[in-house]
């Protein structure tokens, strides 16, 4: 266990400042599109887009290094090193998600479950405001879309980690080559 935190405790706390870094900047840009529900829905989708994109490129980076340690015999293989560093980054949005959805049926009938969730609720959408638009306009009120929008990034780091470890490029898909220098060919 000391290990695996020795190991790993860099990328948990970058996962961690990623996230609060796009928080900022999905804040700045929900206050900015409040007014217009399409802007809202635009400006939502791209700060999203912008976080899964910085979380896939940290992880392809994390995934590329392993596969050089790997090949040269100092590191043991770690299929799912990408789905568990950030599963234990996003333990706090975790488990706000799950003390909303235990707090909400009794939201009406017991005082301090109101008020518990309403908390968390104020914490989760600062901790997730790159989503705030699309659940603001599509599912303000249901805390299963709090559990939701735990998914994408831990997904995203997975299949991160396994194309950088296997050292393939998405862009190629799309015909776009990275300019390398002569000595990284």
């Amino acid at each position: 266990m000391k290990e695996f935190w020795k190991a790993n405790s860099y990328n948990i706390v970058k996962c961690i400042l990623n996230q609060v870094a796009i928080t900022m900047f999905g804040l700045m840009i929900a206050f900015a599109t409040m007014q217009n529900e399409t802007m809202l829905l635009i400006g939502s989708l791209f700060s999203i887009g912008f976080y899964l994109f910085l979380t896939y490129y940290m992880f392809w980076e994390i995934g590329g290094k392993d596969r050089i340690q790997e090949d040269a015999g100092r590191r043991k293989k770690t299929p799912v090193r990408g789905l568990v560093v950030s599963l234990i980054s996003y333990i706090p949005m975790i488990l706000f998600a799950i003390i909303m959805l235990i707090t909400y049926p009794y939201t009406q009938t017991t005082e301090a479950a109101g008020n518990v969730y309403a908390v968390v609720n104020v914490l989760s959408r600062g901790l997730h405001a790159m989503y705030l638009g699309l659940i603001t306009l599509y599912s303000p009120y249901n805390p299963i879309a709090w559990i939701l929008v735990c998914l994408p990034a831990p997904i995203v780091a997975q299949v991160g980690y396994m194309l950088g470890n296997r050292n393939f490029r998405i862009l190629g898909l799309f015909g776009i080559k990275p300019n390398l220098k002569d000595e990284t060919r």
